[in-house]
């Protein structure tokens, strides 16, 4: 978990990592500057709960949240799974075992040396909880069936959400370090997993509640086919091809072919 200024959600999140069906896992956490009580709230945990959530602690400056990230990852080598814990979500209680028994299964099939992704679908909610989307996949026209398989397309539109994903020992060798280009480090886990030789696989049921509070780093956006928004469009162009050059797209053209075969698939489905 990275956290930063997270004070007014933190203890939810942390209450329902706390209570999770599966018990066999540690927190790492590391602060990225917070200047309110998250700092406090994450010792008065670590205090509570020793062998369970444990502080990360550098003199690094402010590194955003995927470089964060990174530094966790990086740091905190020798477990078997991996997942990512944004600071304002709640957890449903069965999130860790279902995901794991999902990674399990793909490791019986595929070995535990082959790069694996699983990820699951998220509930989207306000800041109060209230429901706004049964499915995150569905609010923002996201389609694992056709995006995790297909290394192009998901550069250009991932379905990998970070707070929802496991990744297992030999995808975490394979991530890093991150392309320093990308815009967040889960667009960038799926496709150098797929580029790895590993897979992504998705699951089609939500494991959290995935809070919109207008402080998100990245949020749930409704999927509207619409000519405005051009610069909004433009942006996320700019981004998809930052995250994919030079592993996937050679160069802006080889980047709009895919973008166009892309656009084309979704609209048929």
């Amino acid at each position: 978990m990275s956290t930063y200024n997270g004070e007014r959600y933190l203890r939810e999140q942390l209450d329902s990592i706390i209570g999770q069906t599966c018990a066999d896992w540690r927190l790492f956490v590391r602060d990225d500057g917070s200047t309110d009580g998250t700092v406090a709230l994450l010792q008065e945990y670590a205090e509570r709960l020793p062998e369970r959530i444990i502080l990360h602690r550098d003199n690094e400056p402010q590194l955003g949240a995927m470089r964060s990230f990174e530094r966790l990852l990086a740091e905190h080598e020798g477990a078997d799974y991996y997942m990512f814990a944004d600071q304002d979500d709640v957890w449903l209680p069965d999130k860790v075992a279902l995901t794991l028994r999902a990674m399990q299964e793909q490791e019986a099939a595929l070995g535990t040396g082959t790069p694996l992704v699983v990820h699951t679908d998220l509930r989207v909610v306000d800041e109060q909880l209230r429901p706004i989307a049964p499915s995150f996949w569905q609010f923002g026209g996201i389609h694992p069936e056709i995006l995790d398989t297909n290394i192009h397309y998901l550069a250009i539109c991932n379905s990998v959400t970070g707070c929802a994903m496991m990744m297992n020992g030999a995808a975490r060798t394979a991530v890093l370090p991150f392309n320093p280009h990308v815009f967040m480090h889960d667009a960038w886990i799926g496709i150098r997993v797929l580029d790895a030789g590993g897979r992504v696989v998705p699951v089609p049921q939500a494991t959290m509640l995935y809070r919109q509070h207008g402080d998100n780093v990245c949020g749930a956006q409704r999927y509207r086919f619409r000519l405005t928004n051009l610069r909004e469009k433009y942006m996320l162009a700019v981004r998809s091809y930052q995250t994919g050059y030079p592993l996937v797209f050679r160069n802006i053209l080889h980047f709009l072919y895919w973008k166009t075969r892309y656009f084309f698939a979704l609209h048929t489905l």
